[in-house]
């Protein structure tokens, strides 16, 4: 029995294109980018998730009215976020995942016992404190973004910090 191998001819046509190192590592980088923007946007949605369930909470209008608008705040956010992931070709999570979904879950049966307005902000200001240092870490491991994502991200950062410091000073009033 003879056995013939035939040798494939793998020459490049024009119509073809042959991906250089700097451009293999360029699109690993842009899939690293989006799937760590997805998981801001994640943490974003779970987020707002907490803020909603905290929210139904509250006896003080004040504090409702705050609320309302930090989920403003969170809302403009996944907006962000998910125009960013759609400009680099990806594709944005629309929910926080099966595990942020299984965390919403045990945060719902978490706040229940959370009856106060005080037990309902430092919940909140928790929340803020996880999504800052979920910003600034992303924040400190990308240095080439583009300017107008570092400023938005920087723009969310801000926000989360007058967030938390709007929350503390709730805090401070309510004690």
């Amino acid at each position: 029995m003879l056995f013939h191998y035939k040798l494939m001819d793998f020459r490049i046509t024009n119509k073809q294109k042959c991906h250089t190192c700097n451009e293999v590592t360029n699109m690993n980088q842009r899939e690293d980018l989006i799937e760590e923007l997805n998981q801001l946007l994640k943490g974003t949605h779970m987020g707002a998730f907490i803020f909603e369930d905290l929210s139904a909470k509250i006896t003080a209008h004040d504090l409702k009215v705050e609320f309302k608008r930090i989920l403003k705040i969170l809302k403009k956010h996944e907006e962000m976020l998910t125009q960013h992931i759609t400009e680099l070709d990806g594709e944005a999570v629309d929910t926080s995942g099966f595990m942020g979904t299984m965390t919403d879950m045990m945060g719902m049966i978490k706040n229940l016992i959370i009856v106060t307005d005080i037990q309902v902000i430092e919940e909140a200001t928790k929340s803020i404190e996880m999504g800052l240092k979920a910003l600034r870490d992303f924040d400190d491991k990308h240095f080439t973004l583009s300017q107008t994502m570092q400023k938005e991200i920087q723009i969310m950062k801000d926000d989360y910090s007058s967030i938390y410091h709007d929350l503390h000073k709730f805090l401070v009033e309510y004690k």
